[in-house]
């Protein structure tokens, strides 16, 4: 392996130039070597804003295959709708590339499982943009909790104003669900092994409300609420630990509570961050820096798909409930 990783880039789309490229691009020791596109001027404009050469795009159709075979790169991030993405994945992984993907890991427990599978057999190193649980302030608040001891519960709140039907192949539970899920797997800090939940179709016919109690092996507690149907958009959390709480929102700011102070220590997402960009104050570049060790290293990352097909079973469990009481 060179002294730079050489990374292959499938998908221009705007979650990945607002995220996952500035996230790339970060790395000094990450080069992008491949950009492929079914649009060809998206292709290209990502391709000259990152001074890539090699282009892959003919008359709509990915090149994906061609790309890859051609520049053999340490890795491949493959970002897009996963309906869409999902062969591109498996041949990637069934190629020995390791791989990075948008949320969700899949559309069903049976794709994921199937992802998983290739994974192992080729021996990949493979990672899910889950990266609530890299965002710098809220790693920083986590710890300062754990101090204390054992987490003993948390709430993640995700709301949305958009009170409109979900018609594309994903639902709600896998567009934004999964991130909460996910985010209070790694707050409490142990595997879920009990799920009570309620589920509502809220004036569409889709479900668009979530709340569940997840149960850890560890004894803590996680309390999650996804709504889409509120007055504005946020993504908060509580950390409860003995004598300690913190109130944070993701990408803006928090208040650490420590043995009844009722004022609280403030935090602000940027400062924490260092950063103003997005990509770093959000934690998709800390996300994106631990696969790039793991290809180093060896070792999986926190959201690999070992990892994140805990969340998937969390996920389809709630709907599972769902169905059962005829919502």
């Amino acid at each position: 392996m060179s002294d730079k990783l050489r990374i292959a880039m499938v998908g221009a789309g705007g979650r990945a130039m607002q995220a996952i490229y500035p996230a790339v691009a970060v790395q000094p020791d990450v080069e992008i070597v491949g950009i492929a596109d079914i649009d060809g001027a998206r292709c290209n404009a990502a391709a000259d804003k990152y001074g890539v050469r090699h282009r892959y795009f003919t008359k709509g159709v990915f090149e994906y295959q061609e790309m890859l075979s051609e520049l053999k790169p340490d890795a491949v991030a493959v970002i897009g709708q996963p309906h869409l993405m999902y062969d591109i994945w498996m041949w990637a992984l069934e190629h020995g590339f390791n791989l990075l993907i948008e949320k969700p890991m899949a559309l069903s427990l049976h794709q994921a499982r199937m992802l998983l599978d290739a994974a192992r057999r080729n021996h990949v190193i493979t990672q899910v943009a889950l990266q609530r649980r890299y965002t710098p302030m809220f790693v920083h608040l986590r710890d300062e909790c754990l101090k204390r001891g054992p987490m003993t519960h948390a709430v993640c709140r995700f709301y949305k104003s958009d009170a409109s039907p979900m018609r594309g192949a994903r639902d709600h539970m896998m567009d934004d669900t999964v991130h909460s899920i996910d985010t209070l797997r790694w707050v409490c800090g142990g595997e879920v092994v009990g799920v009570e939940s309620v589920c509502r179709r809220i004036g569409v016919p889709d479900i668009n409300y979530v709340s569940a109690t997840l149960h850890f092996d560890n004894g803590s507690l996680g309390y999650l609420f996804n709504s889409w149907t509120t007055g504005k958009r946020i993504f908060e959390v509580e950390m409860h630990a003995p004598g300690i709480y913190a109130l944070a929102e993701h990408e803006v700011g928090a208040k650490l509570y420590v043995a009844g102070d009722v004022n609280g220590v403030a935090f602000d997402a940027r400062q924490e961050a260092g950063s103003d960009e997005y990509c770093v104050h959000t934690g998709v570049a800390a996300m994106a820096r631990e696969f790039f060790d793991g290809i180093r290293t060896g070792k999986q990352p926190q959201t690999s798909f070992e990892s994140s097909i805990e969340t998937m079973k969390v996920a389809e469990t709630i709907l599972a409930q769902a169905l059962l009481a005829g919502v």
